[in-house]
């Protein structure tokens, strides 16, 4: 329900010229200063900065609710991976450290990512790449990762300015297919770690996890299918 009156508030900032003060009283909250602290604390920016960026970013924004789809839904989260092997790969990007409080961040820094992606020397395909490295290896809320926006590129001796350039490792990995909006892909994220790594045959590799990008997703409306790179070995 939070999530869906944000994105509401969302849409509204992007689609009227409703002032925030008057925006913010008419959804409920008891004055501007309340309702930027908890737009910011949600969305990760604030809601004049959100209103500037002109658009919607894909995980604010909410299709209708369908029961249907979430019981279908609740199915597919115990499908099985694929099991594949990948050769290394580079990445050039935008990176940022998040913590699971203020991974709501992360759409920002896609944002700013693609405004510039043209600027990306010798990209290799069309896919796009949200890779996780760098995890702290203790548990709870406030373990930090680096998200790293980025695309494929043959090489890393160009880098634009204010990017980061990695080499993704060789290795095998457990490829998940994510299906349906991608705000619910923590959820999907939740069910492979919590539910299908415990209970496999496999073990975490200490290399980088990454959401694969393709075709098959849409980026205007959030929608399609997303490939998980869970990086594994055998017990």
């Amino acid at each position: 329900v939070r999530k869906r009156r944000f994105a509401e508030i969302c849409r509204r900032l992007c689609e009227t010229e409703m002032p925030i003060a008057a925006l913010a009283l008419d959804c409920g909250f008891g004055s501007q200063a309340t309702f930027t602290r908890a737009f910011t604390r949600e969305i990760g920016v604030s809601p004049g900065r959100y209103r500037g960026a002109g658009q919607i970013a894909p995980a604010h924004d909410f299709g209708p609710l369908d029961v249907e789809e979430i019981l279908a839904r609740a199915g597919r989260l115990s499908m099985e991976p694929r099991i594949a092997h990948r050769t290394a790969f580079n990445i050039v990007g935008m990176a940022e450290r998040f913590t699971p409080s203020t991974s709501s961040r992360i759409p920002e820094l896609w944002t700013r990512f693609v405004a510039r992606i043209d600027e990306v020397p010798h990209r290799r395909g069309v896919e796009t790449y949200g890779v996780c490295v760098d995890a702290d290896p203790a548990s709870g809320e406030e373990a930090g990762f680096t998200y790293v926006a980025g695309v494929e590129v043959e090489g890393i001796e160009s880098v634009p300015d204010g990017m980061m350039a990695m080499t993704v490792p060789a290795g095998r990995y457990a490829v998940f297919t994510h299906e349906g909006h991608i705000s619910r892909l923590k959820d999907t994220v939740k069910q492979i770690w919590g539910g299908w790594l415990p209970a496999s045959p496999y073990r975490l590799v200490r290399r980088p996890d990454f959401e694969q990008y393709d075709a098959r997703w849409d980026p205007q409306t959030g929608l399609g299918e997303i490939a998980v790179w869970v990086p594994i070995a055998e017990e």
